[in-house]
């Protein structure tokens, strides 16, 4: 089931262990405790600081290149040091420069951090049992587009290269994965969250479980979840 944003203690009590754990009291209620999730209002106002830092140095670049120019007809050439006059100059343009790449950096990482984790945890909350174990692999696979008026979520391939996919396709390709196949939400995969290999069932490794009863996925903690998925993937390759 996807996870609801924000629930009432009724719906809370009804939750198992491994679901409450995503949630934090919050009011009369509860809410999901997801971590860089989407501010339009933030990252507009982010976006408005860095156009006006931007106009601000490009202006003092300019006054500062004006001055520069100015010293090739100026009568001081004749009467001082004009060469360390003019590496003086140059150093401040630099400076400037500087500035300005830093805190173009700066506000780059602000949205890149805030579409990424935002729109990784909702595509994990909406196919994953266990959002926060598959949220980390999603962010490896999604970076930001500052090229167009407006900064965009973009998918990688799993090279780590761009790519044309979209995040639906990502959605679809993680599904699909036999890898994640445990930790996938049954309905919204093709053929449920079990592969059957040749020597059987559909999970070969079951840490807390036993030889006849299921793991229980949605209690497991990530680091014993991921061992789970790595032991099925070992035993789908002896196969």
């Amino acid at each position: 089931m996807a996870l609801k944003k924000k629930i009432t203690k009724a719906e809370y009590e009804k939750l198992n262990d491994a679901f409450k754990a995503e949630y934090i009291e919050d009011g009369d209620g509860f809410r999901l405790d997801v971590d860089g999730e989407e501010d339009t209002g933030a990252l507009k106002r982010a976006k408005d600081r860095e156009a006006q830092l931007r106009k601000d140095a490009e202006a003092k670049l300019k006054e500062a290149q004006e001055q520069l120019d100015a010293l090739g007809s100026d009568d001081a050439r004749k009467k001082g040091d004009i060469e360390t006059l003019e590496k003086s100059w140059k150093a401040k343009l630099e400076a400037e420069q500087s500035a300005h790449a830093a805190t173009k950096d700066k506000f780059q990482g602000v949205f890149k951090k805030n579409l990424v984790d935002a729109k990784a945890t909702e595509i994990a909350t909406k196919i994953s049992k266990v959002p926060t174990l598959l949220a980390r692999v999603i962010k490896d696979r999604l970076t930001v587009d500052f090229e167009g008026d407006e900064p965009t979520t973009r998918v990688l391939d799993a090279a780590g290269k761009p790519s044309a996919l979209t995040l639906e396709d990502l959605q679809k390709e993680l599904v699909a994965n036999p890898d994640y196949a445990d930790i996938i939400i049954a309905s919204k995969a093709s053929g449920g969250a079990g592969k059957p290999t040749a020597k059987g069932g559909g999970a070969p490794a079951n840490p807390g479980g036993n030889a006849d009863k299921p793991a229980d996925l949605a209690s497991m903690n990530p680091k014993d979840l991921a061992a789970h998925i790595e032991a099925k993937k070992a035993a789908a390759t002896e196969t």
